[in-house]
């Protein structure tokens, strides 16, 4: 049988999701879990390979497993082998012929960029360009199949935090970093909306700035047909890591931003 799992991680201490020779990825480690507990001996299928540092809460990963260890991969099982920065918390059985990767019907990213001052309401007229399919060239590293359709695209804003909500049937490699990079560009007034929309016309090979990794994040990915079970234990503890998290990155960003303000002081005294 086919077992499907959603995991979240947070990205930063990890090269990425694709296992490479010899460094800690996301997919060595839940590679290594499953290994541990016996019901992996070969490969799996995931849904979109994150580049180091993004962080994610709805990657799903699928593998074959016999029907007399199906128990084994419920997640309160898998958990007890992983880090504390990665958690499967949710499972369903998947129909034979099921592809994490291929039938994805679409992924959705957020974004989030501190940003104080940026213009909303010109990121917003830019934004409304992207919708629908278009050729994101331009928006990629990658230089096939670019054609894709952006389904969603909505941003807001939380005390000079920007939120970028991106749901699409496909993305290519830096395309949501690449999207986001050219709207803070609009939004900061250092680029016009003509700028921005020549990025549209692949013929121009215009290339868009690049966002850092650490700021993204894949939310969820869409799928016909299956019945995700969620262990609400599981979940409740990664609930509660993240948020010791939360609490200990808020105190040295709290640090940093009284460092910042003292120096300013200073530098504006006589």
């Amino acid at each position: 049988m086919k077992i499907a799992l959603k995991l979240a991680y947070l990205g930063d201490n990890y090269y990425g999701f694709q296992k490479q020779p010899d460094l800690v990825t996301i997919d060595s480690e839940v590679r290594k879990a499953l290994a541990q507990i016996g019901v992996i001996h070969g490969d799996f299928c995931y849904a979109g390979r994150t580049d180091r540092g993004v962080s994610a809460l709805g990657q799903v990963i699928d593998f074959w497993i016999g029907e007399d260890k199906a128990k084994l991969t419920r997640p309160r099982c898998v958990n007890g082998r992983l880090p504390r920065d990665i958690w499967t918390w949710a499972w369903a059985v998947a129909p034979i012929g099921f592809s994490a990767r291929w039938n994805a019907q679409w992924r959705e990213y957020r974004y989030l960029l501190w940003h104080p001052g940026l213009d909303l309401e010109k990121m917003h007229a830019a934004a409304a360009l992207l919708l629908g399919e278009h050729d994101f060239r331009n928006f990629s590293s990658a230089k096939v199949d670019t054609v894709k359709t952006v389904q969603k695209l909505e941003i807001s804003e939380e005390r000079g935090l920007f939120i970028f909500d991106i749901r699409a049937n496909g993305f290519l490699w830096n395309m949501v970093r690449k999207i986001v990079g050219a709207l803070e560009k609009v939004g900061a007034g250092q680029k016009d909306m003509n700028w921005f929309s020549d990025l549209l016309r692949p013929e121009l090979n215009h290339g868009a700035p690049t966002a850092p990794a650490d700021g993204l994040i894949l939310m969820d990915v869409g799928y016909a047909g299956l019945d995700w079970q969620v262990d609400e234990y599981s979940r409740a503890r990664a609930r509660a890591s993240l948020a010791a998290t939360v609490q200990s990155r808020m105190a040295r960003a709290s640090v940093a931003r009284v460092m910042e303000r003292a120096m300013k002081a200073n530098m504006a005294s006589p």
